[in-house]
């Protein structure tokens, strides 16, 4: 029988004392990672990490980034920052907020979080944690296409692909694209129809919603029992142990059995490194007819001259 022993914060912080919790500083980097203010959806705040994977979780990503000394390649950035091209007023307050000042001192502070999340684990002697994702299918809500295989796969679907894939051709890891930052959980408050289970090295844990202090007046900061692991790779790409793909058997059906053919032509179609797709969208304005002058053409001519 299949078990995996959740690492619950419930369990090995059950000690923890009130102020022992990290307290966020900056009302800005608060907003990114929780609940707060970003739960009001005003023009002028960020939509938090807990209340949606959105922009909060974007500039989020690039605090981390340069605050533990990581990036991605450019052409791989997180799908997430396709989503904003042409949205500039939508979150001009928002960004007029961050000159350099501001993103050094959130970024002083993540890292903050980062060696207070560290202390924590190692004095609980933990090098290593397990945690849950889970995932939901198209019919469960989910419907954004994963990578670039075939579109009729959601991503819990490929997923279930993936592994009986592997398992038909004995193949036992695989490739998978992550995002910069994870949610993970221990509590199975948010539950899907496929799950991931991974075994993820402690220096990987940015922060947990245990040791992060919830504000008097604005609610909890973070969903009980969640973890936010960092994706270092440039590629976005992680190679994760096949068996860690977890599904039941009776929620879902395979059209036909799946043959040893069917599994190699699905893997060699399966491609996890994703290049995203960007255009340029530069604003134009209305300018009066400013052009350059028969003065200035005359003098370079001049110039040229000799």
């Amino acid at each position: 029988m299949h078990v995996f022993n959740v690492t619950r914060q419930s369990c090995i912080f059950c000690n923890l004392k009130e102020d022992q919790r990290f307290q966020i500083k900056d009302d800005f980097l608060f907003n990114c990672i929780g609940l707060g203010c970003g739960t009001r959806k005003s023009s002028d705040r960020v939509q938090g990490f807990n209340s949606e994977k959105a922009f909060g979780y974007a500039l989020l990503s690039y605090f981390a980034s340069i605050a533990l000394g990581f990036r991605r390649i450019p052409f791989c950035e997180d799908r997430i920052y396709t989503s904003y091209i042409g949205k500039i007023e939508q979150y001009r307050a928002i960004l007029n907020e961050l000159d350099q000042d501001k993103i050094n001192a959130i970024v002083g502070e993540v890292r903050e979080i980062y060696a207070h999340t560290q202390d924590h684990l190692a004095k609980l002697g933990l090098d290593k944690v397990n945690i849950v994702r889970w995932i939901k299918s198209v019919d469960g809500g989910n419907a954004y296409a994963f990578n670039n295989t075939n579109s009729e796969y959601g991503y819990a679907e490929t997923l279930i692909m993936l592994r009986k894939s592997c398992d038909v051709l004995g193949i036992e890891e695989i490739k998978v694209e992550m995002d910069t930052l994870n949610s993970f959980g221990d509590e199975g408050a948010y539950i899907g129809e496929v799950k991931i289970e991974l075994t993820v090295p402690a220096k990987d844990v940015l922060y947990c919603s245990a040791l992060i202090g919830d504000r008097r007046g604005q609610g909890t900061s973070m969903e009980t029992g969640e973890w936010v692991i960092i994706n270092r790779s440039p590629t976005g790409v992680q190679t994760i142990p096949t068996k860690s793909i977890i599904y039941r058997q009776g929620m879902f059906k395979f059209e036909k059995v799946v043959t040893r053919n069917d599994a190699k032509q699905f893997l060699e179609q399966y491609v996890p490194f994703v290049f995203r797709t960007w255009y340029r969208n530069v604003p134009t304005y209305k300018t009066n007819g400013v052009r350059l002058s028969l003065k200035y053409w005359l003098i370079k001519k001049l110039l040229n001259c000799k």
